[in-house]
């Protein structure tokens, strides 16, 4: 971690919003990042291209450079100045970011500056990557995803856990990330809360999905799932989550994968980064059929999907695997605590090792279904859902989203592997 664990929350500097020529200015001031574009700001172009609810990013470019510059004001961009919020929110991003790039660093952009008074963050600009989300939307297949996610995966959620981390740094970065907490407050509002509830930022496409919608608020049996999924990101600080790790925050080509903006960073059950992840691939799975044509049907492409997804899981518990077999020095299990090589101490420490995958996966699967009926019928939707313009034909996909995911979370289930989760997909 860095010094930003020891400044305080309160009394932050508030930060005053760039324009063009004060980002110049600025870069300008900045010797390590004037250097980039060889000292020379005469040709350099600045874009705002944010597209996300809550902070401004700008586009920095020139014939040979190019920066991304992300800015957090003391409000989100998506309110206007109607809701505030605090500015240090860049700086549990920007840390996340840094841990993350430790433990991962081919799936984690650079950092090549973050200024706190002006709660201003310059990383490198990926190109020609693109947002997940868009591709998967376009029917693109990325072959090496699953590979380079699982493994993004493994070694940050094993790498913050107490299997990894002594006891005192992890209490301290426990610490640090639980002060994030405007934006674990928005997570716990948006996912767990408002889409079960009447509540008026809830949205679907009404009238067609009114009965689905009253019933899975009116479903006691659901209702007590998703409590207690809440209660357990609420309490178990396994390791430190993206937590918002969906298509949208994935930049992707197909050689490469980089996960960015993880601004809601908090320490929490690991099942919650993975469940966030297979939610929102199964989303795009049931809208497929909106975006096909007389070509193609996309049902090769929903195959894709469903493979993807066993193959991140599978992926991830085999890596996991390997670290947990080498890489226990942290305050749990150490691996120094188990020197007898006998058959039953390895044979326990394997059953243990199995039940903790086992729970993992318990986790994840509900944490996906919670996300899918969150991403549909709550205030913050989706692109694969909201771009079909055919009333009818969204509805469709929306009652398919709902309905498997109602299916997951009203009879709680023991999935003894990530294929018995989505056979369930046939048999809802």
């Amino acid at each position: 971690m860095t010094d930003a664990t020891t400044q305080p929350v309160a009394n932050q500097p508030i930060a005053k919003a760039f324009n063009e020529e004060t980002l110049k200015s600025y870069i300008a001031g900045q010797p390590h990042l004037h250097k980039i574009f060889n000292n020379d700001l005469s040709r350099v172009q600045i874009t705002e291209i944010g597209d996300g609810n809550l902070n401004f990013v700008f586009f920095v470019t020139d014939q040979n450079a190019a920066l991304a510059m992300k800015q957090a004001l003391p409000y989100s961009r998506m309110s206007g100045g109607a809701r505030l919020l605090t500015c240090e929110r860049l700086a549990f991003e920007t840390n996340a970011l840094k841990e993350f790039k430790r433990l991962a660093p081919q799936y984690v952009p650079s950092i090549h500056h973050f200024d706190t008074k002006q709660s201003l963050l310059v990383m490198e600009f990926l190109t020609p990557h693109i947002i997940m989300r868009k591709g998967m939307i376009e029917g693109i297949k990325y072959p090496k995803f699953a590979d380079h996610i699982s493994t993004y995966l493994a070694n940050c959620l094993f790498g913050t856990s107490d299997f990894s981390l002594e006891p005192s740094k992890k209490r301290e970065m426990v610490a640090y990330f639980s002060r994030n907490v405007e934006l674990c407050e928005i997570t716990e509002r948006l996912i767990f809360t408002e889409p079960f509830i009447n509540s008026d930022n809830n949205r679907w496409t009404r009238p067609a999905l009114d009965e689905q919608v009253f019933a899975l608020q009116n479903n006691a049996a659901l209702k007590m799932r998703v409590a207690e999924l809440k209660y357990r990101f609420l309490t178990r600080s396994e390791a430190l989550l993206h937590a918002d790790l969906h298509s949208g925050s994935i930049m992707v080509t197909e050689t490469e994968s980089k996960v960015i903006d993880p601004e809601f960073a908090v320490f929490g059950p690991m099942g919650f980064d993975i469940g966030i992840l297979i939610g929102n691939l199964m989303i795009n799975y049931f809208t497929q059929p909106a975006y096909a044509n007389k070509n193609n049907n996309r049902a090769s492409y929903q195959d894709y999907i469903l493979n993807l997804i066993e193959e991140i899981w599978d992926g991830f518990t085999k890596k996991f695997t390997l670290l947990w077999q080498s890489q226990r020095h942290g305050g749990a299990y150490k691996n120094s605590d188990f020197s007898d090589s006998s058959t039953d101490m390895q044979q326990a420490l394997n059953d243990a090792l199995t039940q903790y995958l086992h729970n993992i996966l318990q986790d994840s699967t509900g944490y996906a279904a919670t996300e899918m009926i969150r991403r549909s019928i709550g205030r913050a939707h989706v692109l694969d859902i909201d771009m079909i313009e055919n009333d009818a034909l969204r509805s469709e996909c929306e009652k398919e989203i709902l309905s498997f995911a109602v299916s997951i979370l009203e009879n709680k289930q023991d999935f003894k592997s990530i294929r018995c989760f989505l056979e369930k997909i046939s048999k809802k």
